[in-house]
């Protein structure tokens, strides 16, 4: 087999980094407009929370398994052909939503879309950490994370137009957009140049993992994950609850929300400007920490002041160190390794996004806000302290 080489022309770089962030731009916007048509859901087909709750976690749950399949796939067929076949069963479950008759068919249907999305997002990463050239690197995969915030404002937009037009049914239409990147992936995306198709199956690649060799990068890379992704999705499905429970009123907490999304945005751009001069490690640890001081502060304000300033720091050191997380994880693996690493790092991420909003309700109830709060510090902690002991970059 001829060993692909980067022969990509400026331009064609950053048409490839083009359609990774629309795909994961598309990701994002999906996730939020099915927490936006939720309210609609619930009264149309009169469903209890706990209902809405099941269909939600279902496409979580799609997203986990497609973090672990898609990313061992790619490692044996490509990252051209992972791209595809995901952004293919992401838009067509997409679609399939605006057809579903009860909650049932929409929970196996969000379970798809959650396949493509959780699929997608490793196979991007390691795409584009493979085709960026090493001095930009970090930078590039920083500038792509903005996507994903970026697409779940966009959301906001597309459901004040679609809903009253079209009802739910359209919201989910649109959710299927990103199956027009195929027509233009096959010309414009030749393979990553770092590919070599693996040797064995799909289940070699994972226990490769954690082979002698891999142990300890593994280990590491799934602790950063899961603890950060632990904290981060516990804050951002809870923070609005958590804020009313401190008495803030419902039009604060709205607005207060769009104004952390932003925050996010402004803290993934911040990253890009440095991480290729402090490096990605540094900048783990010390948004981790950073983090854990800022939610410490958050959960002691009683003052809209004082939560604006504190949970705006929240959201910008967090999604700052996510920036660095993502160049970080694939540049630990070998390419033989690199899609089925970052892929199943993800999946460690979704378990954490599952387990954080059920174990945060069991303690608000039974202790109030206070040990939410110092909960998610210590996950952030104990990130920080896994990323400075984690293994160098194999490149």
């Amino acid at each position: 087999m001829t060993a692909p080489t980067r022969t990509l022309t400026t331009g064609r770089h950053w048409l490839v980094f083009g359609l990774c962030a629309a795909g994961f731009f598309f990701d994002s916007m999906d996730l939020q407009l099915m927490s936006l048509v939720a309210p609609v859901l619930l009264r149309q087909w009169e469903l209890t929370p706990a209902g809405l709750g099941r269909v939600v976690a279902a496409a979580v749950l799609g997203m986990f398994a497609g973090a672990c399949l898609f990313g061992a796939l790619a490692d044996r067929i490509g990252r051209r052909p992972g791209y595809q076949i995901t952004i293919a069963v992401f838009a067509g479950f997409s679609a399939l939503c605006a057809l579903a008759q009860n909650p049932a068919q929409l929970m196996v249907f969000r379970f798809g879309a959650g396949l493509g999305i959780g699929g997608f997002i490793p196979i991007a990463t390691t795409l584009l950490s493979e085709f960026a050239p090493p001095r930009m690197r970090g930078r590039l995969l920083a500038l792509w994370g903005i996507a994903f915030p970026a697409g779940g404002l966009c959301a906001t937009g597309v459901v004040s137009v679609l809903l009253p037009a079209t009802g739910w049914r359209g919201v989910f239409l649109a959710g299927a957009a990103p199956a027009l990147l195929l027509l233009a992936v096959r010309r414009i995306v030749p393979e990553a140049p770092d590919f070599r198709p693996a040797e064995g199956s799909a289940m070699t690649a994972v226990t490769g993992l954690l082979d002698r060799a891999h142990r300890r990068t593994t280990t590491a890379v799934w602790g950063i994950w899961f603890c950060w992704s632990f904290a981060y999705y516990g804050l951002i499905l809870w923070l609005p609850s958590l804020l009313a429970l401190m008495r803030v009123p419902l039009g604060t907490v709205l607005g207060y929300t769009i104004g952390f999304q932003l925050a996010a945005i402004a803290g993934r751009v911040a990253t890009l400007l440095v991480v290729d001069r402090l490096g990605q490690r540094p900048l783990i640890v010390l948004c981790a920490l950073a983090a854990a001081a800022a939610v410490l502060l958050l959960g002691t304000q009683h003052t809209l002041a004082g939560l604006i300033v504190a949970g705006y720091a929240v959201s910008f050191v967090q999604d700052g160190g996510f920036s660095g997380i993502v160049p970080f994880t694939p540049a630990l693996y070998p390419p033989a390794l690199r899609a089925t690493g970052v892929g199943w790092a993800n999946g460690l991420g979704r378990v954490a996004s599952m387990v954080a909003p059920v174990l945060v309700g069991v303690i608000v109830t039974a202790g109030g806000t206070a040990p939410v709060f110092a909960m998610f510090a210590a996950a952030y902690g104990a990130a920080a302290g896994t990323a400075a002991l984690a293994p160098g970059p194999t490149e």
